[in-house]
C-alpha cells in the first residue's frame, strides 16, 4: 500500500490541475446575454461603445454581405414599415452586398403595446421564421392585438408548443430588455434608427437614396 505521504504527493498536483482546468473554463465562459450596464462591454481603448450583435439578433439578407446596417425598429411604427419596404428591395436587389441585422425596439402604446409583438418575433426568429413574421407583422401594423399575433402565428406555421415555451421563457424577456437598454445606451429618441458602421446615419426617404449612401 501506498504511504500517507506518497498518496498526498500524488493527489496535491492532481487537485491543483482539476482547479487549474475550471478556472480556465471560467474564464472562457461568456454569458448568453451580456451584462450590458458594464462598462467594459463593447467598447473600444477609446471607450466608444460599440453596438453589440447578439446570437439572438435577426440577420436579413447574406450574413456574408460586406456591408453591415443595424436597424431599430418596432412593429407599430408606419416610418418602420415604410423603411422596412424600402430596404427590402435592396436587399432583393443586391443580393450578397447588405445585411441588415434588425433589433426590435417596443415603444408604441397604442393601439397596443408593441412589447408583445416582438416577443412574438424572437420567438419566430428562434424557429427561423422571422421574415415571414415581419412582413405579416407589418402588414398588420395597426392591428397587433394577440389574436392577430395568434394568427400570424398560424399563417407562417410557427410549432405551436415550441412557441408557447418561448413566450413563457425568461431568456425571451432579457433578450428584449436587453434591446432597449443598448438603444438607452445609444440615446436613441425615435425608431426607426439605422446604424452603419457603428455611426448612426439619417436614413434616407427613398431607394436611391438608400443606394447612393451605400455605393451600390
Amino acid at each position: 500500500m501506498l504511504s500517507s505521504k506518497k498518496i498526498i504527493l500524488v493527489f496535491i498536483p492532481a487537485l491543483l490541475f482539476v482547479i487549474l482546468v475550471l478556472f480556465v473554463r471560467i474564464v472562457q465562459y461568456e454569458p448568453l446575454f451580456p451584462d450590458i450596464d458594464t462598462e467594459e462591454l463593447a467598447k473600444k481603448n477609446t471607450g466608444e461603445f460599440i453596438i453589440p450583435i447578439l446570437s439572438q439578433d435577426p440577420v436579413l439578407g447574406d450574413r456574408k454581405s460586406p456591408v453591415t446596417i443595424i436597424a431599430f425598429e418596432d412593429f407599430s411604427c408606419p416610418a418602420c414599415q415604410q423603411q422596412t419596404a424600402i430596404l427590402d428591395n435592396i436587399l432583393n436587389d443586391y443580393e450578397g452586398k447588405v445585411k441588415i441585422i434588425w433589433k426590435g425596439l417596443p415603444v408604441s402604446q397604442f393601439p397596443y403595446p408593441s412589447k408583445l409583438v416582438h416577443t412574438y418575433a424572437y420567438c419566430a426568429n428562434k424557429q427561423g421564421k422571422f421574415e415571414g413574421f415581419k412582413n405579416y407583422a407589418f402588414t398588420n401594423f395597426a392591428n397587433l392585438s394577440e389574436a392577430s399575433l395568434e394568427h400570424i402565428a398560424e399563417e407562417i406555421e410557427l410549432d405551436n408548443k415550441k412557441l408557447t415555451e418561448c413566450l413563457e421563457a425568461s431568456e425571451t424577456e432579457l433578450y428584449i430588455e436587453n434591446t432597449k437598454q443598448i438603444a438607452q445606451i445609444l440615446n436613441i429618441q425615435a425608431v426607426p434608427t439605422f446604424f452603419i458602421n457603428n455611426r448612426q446615419i439619417n436614413q434616407p426617404s427613398t431607394q436611391d437614396g438608400w443606394k447612393t449612401l451605400l455605393n451600390l
